[in-house]
């Protein structure tokens, strides 16, 4: 700390006290970095002297339970990972189970991810559908009849590598090095001779998990 530094309040303190204090740190200065570690310290003239019990590390998405880190030995950031998800039109399903590969680029399913330990670790990919589950099997729905339904699984393949969705065995895999993987899926669905013509929809919320 600066001490005297405005001549009143907790800056004319000499004795060791308990404090809370604030940060603000513009976004643009620190775009770039994974984290940052807060770490108490005397501001000298000479040779400045800093808490021996480490830093606090922080990165951009925590929102609690900072953590004490040792500045000389920092663990590695945490992993972010962000996801985009096209809205995937499989047109008309012809009767039966047939696949559908939805090979454009802009059909790929692809994340995007920051940290040193993204090479070291495996990655759990799963999807939770709006309209539940038929065993293995995700759900089309009619939109204007509920009853009618569309099973269907999702077959990605990427990163040297093909996953099931639903994941039933929860089968990991590795991500790319290069910060970004993407896939292609392709949808296998079965129509039965007896299902009503009309839209069919659903929705799907993915899931990645590190697994230990």
């Amino acid at each position: 700390m600066y001490h005297n530094y405005g001549g009143t309040g907790p800056w004319v303190t000499r004795e060791p006290f308990i404090a809370n204090f604030e940060v603000l740190i513009s976004d643009e200065v620190v775009k770039d970095w994974p984290a940052v570690s807060l770490r108490a310290a005397n501001f000298t003239g000479a040779n400045n002297v800093a808490e021996n019990t480490g830093g606090v590390y922080v990165s951009k998405d925590m929102t609690s339970g900072c953590k004490v880190i040792d500045p000389e030995t920092p663990p590695p950031p945490d992993i972010g990972i962000s996801m985009s998800a096209p809205d995937w039109n499989l047109g008309e399903l012809p009767q039966g189970t047939q696949e559908k590969q939805m090979s454009n680029s802009a059909d790929r399913l692809c994340f995007t991810y920051s940290g040193a330990a993204v090479g070291t670790k495996n990655f759990t990919i799963d999807a939770i559908s709006q309209n539940g589950r038929d065993g293995t099997k995700f759900r089309l729905r009619n939109l204007a009849d509920t009853t009618q339904i569309v099973p269907y699984d999702v077959k990605l393949e990427g990163a040297g590598t093909s996953l099931m969705l639903p994941n039933t065995g929860n089968v990991s895999l590795k991500f790319d090095g290069s910060g970004k993987t993407c896939f292609t899926p392709t949808f296998r669905t079965t129509v039965d001779k007896t299902l009503k013509p009309g839209d069919y929809s659903d929705v799907l919320t993915f899931t990645v998990v590190t697994k230990s």
